[in-house]
């Protein structure tokens, strides 16, 4: 039964609707349950009817139900960013394919048919298996919440590359070398761009946490930037500051040359009369738009004649010149290479854990080699 509340008792945002039903607990006894206050009367009826299904266990639950209780929890316990891209995936690639069934319903041979329907879409196995996840942990939900006994998606897997293609270790992770973004930076004509590249290309900072970056973020006193947050989008015009990725502070140190760019650009940003420390470092009062960031940066590779690389790819790029500056300071210095030191050193500065790192960038250190072949030879 669904009520209105005596006005004594409703809230000051206007929470003036309750439902009150009866269940029994786990030992077989009637309970009664009143609900909190709600908005309006048809979410006090929507939540009772979930209320009910919960306890009663009925036989039947539909899935976009199931789906959209999910989702109000996921926004409750996740990043308001993982939330908007989960929502997403699974408006853009799970709703439509399941919005008419029922989740106990639902079996392995129905997975297996939307597993091709989503590898007709061509995509990357990447991005079909973050979908995977979303269809999977909407599942694993219902087993906590709703008594499902089968997890239909976590039994059928996760999407898998068929075909035997042999990728080359530069089509696994692209960068450009120093050589290629000296070639690029020089056809940057814009000011703010030409810093905004150098500073990706020499921080390896991942883009939300540079589009975030104010000017009380940076410390020139101690040459260093301070890496607490990051920007993420929630459509064209609202946007959230958050955490870091992995919800880790950290602080990169700057080259003397990066700092002397980043130096010289406030200079001249402050020349503005309403400037302030607050202010974004890149976008000034106001964020600077990914879209923006993406098609400058394809104007530019164009003019510079280079096959383009993608914001994330600026990172890969940081690291591989660190690595080829390793290997090279190390043989003039006739140092032995230590790459676990190496990635233990990198780890902070990218925000990433050591495994992440020599799993991600092990590969681009062609001199490993040679030391096993050493062992070998002295045999």
């Amino acid at each position: 039964m669904v009520r209105q509340v005596d006005k004594s008792k409703q809230t000051k945002d206007g929470r003036k609707w309750q439902f009150i039903t009866y269940y029994k607990n786990c030992n077989g006894e009637r309970k009664q349950k009143f609900s909190q206050l709600y908005l309006t009367k048809k979410d006090a009826e929507e939540a009772e009817r979930l209320f009910l299904m919960k306890r009663d266990n009925p036989l039947h639950k539909e899935f976009t139900l199931v789906s959209n209780d999910y989702f109000d929890n996921l926004k409750t316990k996740r990043k308001e960013s993982t939330y908007y891209s989960y929502k997403k995936d699974y408006d853009n690639h799970i709703f439509d394919f399941f919005k008419s069934k029922y989740i106990d319903d639902i079996n392995i041979n129905d997975i297996k048919n939307w597993k091709d329907y989503i590898e007709n879409k061509n995509l990357s196995i990447g991005c079909m298996n973050k979908i995977y996840n979303v269809l999977k942990c909407i599942f694993d939900y219902a087993m906590k919440n709703y008594g499902i006994t089968l997890n239909a998606v976590a039994i059928c897997g996760r999407f898998e590359k068929t075909d035997d293609q042999v990728i080359k270790d530069s089509e696994k992770i692209r960068y450009i070398t120093y050589e290629q973004f000296k070639q690029f930076i020089s056809v940057v004509d814009d000011p703010m761009f030409n810093v905004f590249f150098t500073f990706l290309y020499f921080t390896g900072m991942r883009k939300g946490e540079v589009q975030a970056l104010t000017w009380n973020d940076i410390d020139f006193e101690n040459n260093q930037i301070i890496v607490n947050k990051t920007l993420s989008i929630k459509t064209s015009d609202l946007y959230k500051i958050t955490n870091t990725k992995n919800s880790q502070n950290r602080k990169i140190k700057m080259s003397t040359s990066l700092r002397k760019i980043l130096f010289d650009y406030k200079k001249e940003v402050s020349k503005y009369t309403d400037f302030n420390e607050d202010w974004f470092v890149f976008g000034n009062s106001r964020f600077l738009p990914e879209t923006t960031i993406a098609r400058k940066k394809n104007i530019y590779f164009k003019k510079a004649e280079l096959n383009p690389i993608t914001i994330h790819e600026f990172r890969h790029s940081h690291v591989s010149l660190l690595i080829n500056e390793y290997i090279n300071t190390s043989k003039t210095k006739n140092m032995k290479i230590d790459t676990a030191k190496f990635f233990l050193m990198m780890s902070n500065r990218m925000g990433h854990t050591v495994e992440v790192m020599q799993r991600t960038y092990m590969h681009l250190f062609p001199t490993i080699q040679d030391e096993i072949v050493d062992l070998l030879d002295n045999l």
